[in-house]
């Protein structure tokens, strides 16, 4: 199987302070970057993303939700030949072989869903 794990979720969060104790303080996720709308915290090999209701910015369109799987090279090519075939959204493919390629698709309850290969090369810088 080329699907590793989920490389990345955003979350919609009512107060960023709570949902930040609650990942940082209960559950021991390291807090990376945070701003007034958002905080990046990385796991071992994946990060969550708490977003507050409403915010600007990054996947505002992406629908109720946006999460990103990390998958390898090989099932990457296959699922775009897919996607590319079907008549579904989609939004990529972006990067390069071996650099960390993303491609982003709306599934049919309006999530944006990614498929991500940066993991493969270490973690990503936010």
């Amino acid at each position: 199987m080329g699907v590793i794990g989920i490389e990345e979720i955003f979350l919609d969060v009512k107060d960023l302070a709570r949902a930040v104790d609650f990942y940082h303080s209960v559950l021991g996720i390291p807090v990376v970057k945070r701003d007034d709308q958002r905080a990046y915290l990385q796991c071992e090999h994946s990060h969550v993303v708490l977003q507050v209701h409403g915010h600007s910015g990054r996947h505002r369109g992406g629908g109720p939700m946006h999460f990103s799987f990390t998958v390898t090279e090989n099932v990457f090519d296959e699922i775009a030949g897919r996607a590319v075939g079907s008549q579904i959204f989609t939004r990529g493919p972006m990067g390069k072989r071996g650099k960390g390629r993303t491609l982003f698709m709306i599934d049919p309850d309006g999530n944006e869903t990614e498929i991500n290969t940066r993991y493969l090369y270490g973690i990503p810088k936010r």
